[in-house]
């Protein structure tokens, strides 16, 4: 499907866990700057979309008036908690039909998306854990964590070599079946969840009548 969405890569929060309280001011207030420059880009294509009158046209504004007529979907990319709990409570504030793309601590906040209804696409399971302190597996067992939460979730393979690594996505599949999505589950989050979430499912994604066969 062409044109179904618009990406948004939500500002990084870098700290350095207290070890230089310097730093996390410096970067928190480049944060805050950072978000404070998303909100009012989204406040004023907003404000574009419903205007009557234009004296000139702004292409940016022009590609947003899809988003707040929902014929285009967000993407937002982010991992942090605190990057994806400012993402949803922002977004609260428009009409916008959201997916979140990488949602490494989704499971954190697993109840917010889920009262929100926004679909997860997960960063490559077949990945360290990026803190510290997480459970070796938690990559692997991401997947489950989140759809007994009753989250649509999906597959991703977005990163170095991705047109390569395309390749991979039935092992991630199969990771998702080893540490406790259903088997059928697993193979939906490559197929028909992902097609459920690009709005395409009328055409792919299962084995259907009347949809493309793309075996």
């Amino acid at each position: 499907k062409m044109d179904n969405g618009i990406h948004l890569n939500w500002p990084r929060l870098w700290t350095t866990l207290g070890e230089n309280k310097k730093n996390d001011e410096k970067w928190g207030k480049r944060y805050k700057k950072e978000v404070a420059e998303v909100k009012q880009f989204f406040k004023e294509a907003k404000a574009y979309s419903k205007a009557e009158f234009l004296l000139e046209k702004n292409l940016r504004f022009e590609a947003m008036k899809a988003v707040f007529e929902k014929e285009k979907k967000v993407f937002v990319h982010a991992n942090n908690v605190q990057q994806i709990t400012d993402a949803l409570y922002f977004f609260d504030d428009y009409e916008v039909d959201l997916v979140l793309v990488g949602g490494y601590d989704a499971w954190m906040i697993s109840d917010l998306l889920k009262d929100r209804n926004v679909p997860v696409i997960l960063r490559r399971v077949h990945s360290l854990p990026m803190n510290q302190d997480d459970a070796i597996d938690l990559p692997f067992r991401m997947a489950h964590v989140l759809s007994t939460k009753g989250l649509l979730v999906a597959l991703e393979n977005s990163g170095k070599m991705e047109a390569m690594g395309t390749r991979n996505l039935p092992f991630y599949a199969g990771t998702a079946a080893a540490y406790g999505v259903e088997k059928e589950e697993a193979l939906s989050m490559i197929t028909l969840n992902t097609a459920k979430i690009l709005g395409i499912a009328d055409q792919v994604g299962s084995i259907e009548e009347g949809k493309w066969a793309t075996l």
